[in-house]
């Protein structure tokens, strides 16, 4: 799928699925070989999901999160902004998470285990009825 892709109710429905596996507290979602961090089948499929569907963008990521500080500290309590994003603020925020993994291991895995990621996927939950179909 092109990285300017249009998101459909279909690839919304493609993603889905992951909010529930996240949500559960008995889900392995990682792994620690020999002090480092290795995601678990859940978050690789998550991953391959994201770039099959188109769901992640070709943009100015570092850009983008320079411009919007809040989503820089993933600590930091941002489900008041993410609740209230639109999909195309959701692209750009999860885009920019599996991007600076590259840059900064375990980032994935931490967005995913805190919540970051769950956030994100009940917010394109509740967008997905103003989707095309």
């Amino acid at each position: 799928m092109p990285y300017d892709a249009v998101i459909t109710q279909k690839e919304a429905d493609r993603l889905l699925p992951y909010l529930e596996i996240f949500q559960d507290p008995g889900q392995t979602l990682y792994t620690q070989v020999n002090g480092y961090i290795c995601e678990a089948e859940p978050i690789g499929a998550f991953r391959k999901e994201l770039e099959e569907t188109g769901f992640l963008m070709v943009f100015d990521w570092k850009s983008w999160i320079r411009e919007h500080e809040m989503y820089k500290d993933v600590r930091q309590n941002i489900q008041p902004h993410i609740m209230s994003s639109d999909v195309e603020t959701l692209r750009k925020l999860l885009t920019s998470y599996v991007r600076g993994d590259r840059f900064s291991e375990g980032l994935f895995v931490e967005v995913v285990t805190n919540g970051k990621v769950v956030q994100i996927l009940e917010r394109l939950k509740e967008l997905r009825s103003s989707l095309p179909e």
